[in-house]
């Protein structure tokens, strides 16, 4: 050692004294050639530079000599684990990182020191493929993950007790969620997951689902699931009910017909011409819902608030030429809604201040809006609202809304009567910003929680105050209302 380390100095001292003089021979090269002082402190200058400059070599890495030496060949190995059909010539101190194998290697076990283990898998998630992503992560710093491997791997690294893997498929769960993956991944954090994870891709749901605008998100999207999401108060309504029944009769296309392979642009009439040649063709145009294929999802159309979407002529037309709804439902709600509409005008509506919380949120018409930037705004939903005009405005934080009765020019009909007009409002502002390790979006909100007000004509109310300093544009605003109290028809 002593004398290779001698011959390696004299080595690097002889090629140093080379540089050196090659050096110094072109400076007196550039000094013959120029008088300029500054030339030879330039050309001195470089050299220094290229002196001081480190050669990079490419070299293999530990990490990956391991992963490929002792991983993918094998070499070395201790312990044979076998399942699904393969086996894999590991090494007991690298298994020994998953509590799993700990535990077998290091108790009174007779697998304990058996050159070669059987693993029964009974999970159809754990495929092979990721028996073999989870057995070479435990060799390797990186992991290699897909969207349609996640589920494979995390049911291995929850059986294998892997923890660290886990979390590092959770955070890769959380990067990719979009509309092709929340359902997937939403069925595997329900399987696998922690309930914070099946919150988070719930949540994703509720903001993202009336616009995410994704044919594989209503493919994949479950009745259960959707009809969880339909009944959920914070569902974001994008504008009013009618887009909720819209975005409802494209998936319930999608999910009958024979496969639907265009882009989303074009499914929305894909889906009404497909209802209407059905309804033409079927005997005394029943109705899709009271057909045998359609029961199924009843309930699905049932957590509708007809209600409110009878308050708009063109709605009701679009509902009724569609041919999904039954006609009785529809001459329920007509006949509600008529009542209701009596009792407001003749002042003998009690309004909607003593209703349960249970009342409002499974009853409050739902509205939203997407405010791109921190401007104002200044708008009025869509529909008939039983004589109030309600305006909504946004400025510097504030949400507000007027019971208009002169301020603004307005084609409906506007009640001055009774002096102070009862409304119930709750309003939320959801937005997404980056999580602390800025790996992942994090959906934040405000809420007013419900509020009740009673306004004169013309008056105006704050609703939400937002921590500008926190909130990230673009801003979803949602709000629940209700004008009038339970049904008269009862």
């Amino acid at each position: 050692m002593g004398q290779g380390s001698s011959a390696n100095r004299t080595a690097a001292a002889v090629n140093s004294d080379h540089v050196h003089a090659t050096v110094a021979e072109d400076v007196r090269r550039k000094r013959r050639h120029s008088d300029d002082g500054d030339a030879d402190s330039a050309a001195l200058e470089n050299i220094r530079n290229t002196l001081d400059t480190p050669s990079k070599k490419r070299v293999q890495s530990t990490s990956r000599y391991i992963y490929e030496t002792l991983f993918v060949q094998g070499k070395n190995s201790d312990v044979i684990i076998a399942a699904l059909g393969r086996e894999w010539n590991l090494h007991r101190v690298y298994m020994c990182q998953a509590e799993y194998f700990s535990s077998m290697f290091s108790g009174p076990w007779e697998e304990s020191s058996k050159p070669r283990i059987a693993i029964e898998i009974i999970d159809d998630n754990i495929t092979e493929d990721a028996l073999d992503i989870v057995f070479g992560a435990l060799y390797s710093e990186e992991v290699k993950l897909a969207p349609t491997t996640v589920p494979g791997v995390l049911a291995a690294a929850t059986m294998f007790q892997l923890r660290g893997m886990v979390e590092e498929v959770s955070e890769f769960m959380l990067e990719t969620v979009a509309p092709e993956t929340v359902c997937a991944y939403l069925t595997t954090a329900q399987m696998y997951g922690t309930v914070e994870m099946e919150k988070r891709f719930e949540e994703w749901l509720l903001l993202h689902l009336l616009q995410a605008g994704s044919v594989a998100l209503l493919e994949e999207l479950s009745a259960e699931v959707l009809l969880r999401m339909l009944r959920h108060r914070d569902l974001f309504v994008l504008q009013v009910e009618m887009d909720i029944y819209t975005i409802l009769k494209q998936w319930l296309y999608v999910q009958v017909s024979s496969g639907y392979s265009q882009e989303f642009g074009k499914l929305l009439a894909a889906t009404e011409s497909h209802f209407k040649r059905r309804s033409e063709v079927e005997p005394d145009h029943c109705a899709f819902l009271d057909t045998d294929e359609g029961r199924e999802y009843v309930d699905i159309f049932k957590a509708l608030r007809f209600p409110h979407i009878a308050g708009d002529i063109v709605s009701c037309r679009i509902i009724e030429n569609d041919g999904i709804v039954p006609k009785s439902w529809l001459l329920d709600v007509y006949r509600e809604q008529w009542m209701t509409a009596l009792a407001s005008e003749q002042t003998s509506d009690t309004g909607p201040a003593t209703v349960t919380d249970s009342w409002f949120y499974e009853n409050a018409m739902r509205y939203g809006r997407i405010l791109s930037s921190d401007a104002e705004y200044c708008w009025r939903w869509v529909g008939y609202t039983f004589g109030l005009d309600m305006v909504v405005s946004y400025k510097h934080g504030r949400l507000g809304i007027r019971r208009n009765a002169s301020k603004y020019p307005s084609t409906r009909s506007i009640h001055l009567q009774p002096e102070h007009r009862e409304i119930v409002v709750r309003a939320r502002a959801i937005w997404e910003e980056k999580s602390a390790n800025n790996r992942h979006t994090v959906i934040k909100s405000t809420d007013s929680g419900r509020l009740n007000f009673y306004l004169r004509p013309d008056e105006e109310a704050v609703v939400l105050t937002l921590p500008l300093e926190d909130v990230v544009f673009p801003l979803y605003i949602s709000v629940h209302t209700a004008f009038t109290g339970p049904s008269q028809t009862n």
